[in-house]
C-alpha cells in the first residue's frame, strides 16, 4: 500500500513538473503565436504585426505579416521547441510562452530578426535586442510601419492580444 502511494504521489509530481513545459513540433499560426499539438503558445513578451496590417517597403505595400510568420516558422524548423508557460491560459485557451528551438529563444531570436516588437509591459528581456534590430534595419525596421499596439487602437481592436 505504502508503495502504491510513493507511485501515485511521484507521478502527480511528474505531471504537475510537465504542466509548466508544452514540447513537440511547432507551427506558426500567427506573427508571435504557434501551436504545439493542441496547444496554442502566444510568444511571451513581444508584439507583432498584424494579419491585416500593411507596411511599406521601398515606397510599396509590403505584407509585412505574412513575411513575420514566415520567419517565425523558419525559427520553428530550426530543431524542436519547447516552451516554459508564464501564467494561466486566456479565455482562449491560448498560454504565453518563452520558447526555444535548437537550444536558442525562439522570443528572442524573432526580435533580433526585426519581425517583433518587445512587449515590456509583459517583461523588458527583448528591449535592448528591439533597438539593436532597429538600428540595423532588419526585419520590419527595414521598411515603414504602424506599431501594432497602435494599429488594434486605430482599427478598434479593444484588447492586447487578440
Amino acid at each position: 500500500m505504502n508503495n502504491g502511494l510513493l507511485m501515485l504521489a511521484m507521478a502527480t509530481f511528474a505531471t504537475a513538473a510537465q504542466a509548466g513545459q508544452i514540447s513537440g513540433d511547432a507551427k506558426a499560426i500567427d506573427s508571435t503565436t504557434i501551436q504545439i499539438g493542441e496547444q496554442r503558445v502566444m510568444l511571451f513578451g513581444l508584439d507583432s504585426v498584424m494579419r491585416k496590417q500593411v507596411c511599406v517597403l521601398d515606397g510599396k505595400p509590403w505584407q509585412c505579416w505574412q513575411a513575420a510568420v514566415h520567419e517565425l516558422q523558419t525559427l520553428l524548423d530550426e530543431g524542436a521547441v519547447s516552451c516554459e508557460v508564464v501564467g494561466e491560459p486566456d479565455v482562449y485557451g491560448r498560454v504565453l510562452g518563452r520558447c526555444t528551438a535548437n537550444g536558442q529563444s525562439v522570443n528572442e531570436q524573432l526580435v533580433s530578426r526585426g519581425f517583433a516588437l518587445a512587449r515590456p509591459s509583459e517583461t523588458t528581456d527583448y528591449v535592448a535586442t528591439e533597438a539593436v534590430a532597429k538600428e540595423k534595419r532588419v526585419g520590419l525596421w527595414q521598411g515603414q510601419f504602424q506599431r501594432p499596439s497602435d494599429f488594434r487602437k486605430a482599427a478598434g481592436i479593444p484588447v492586447e492580444r487578440p
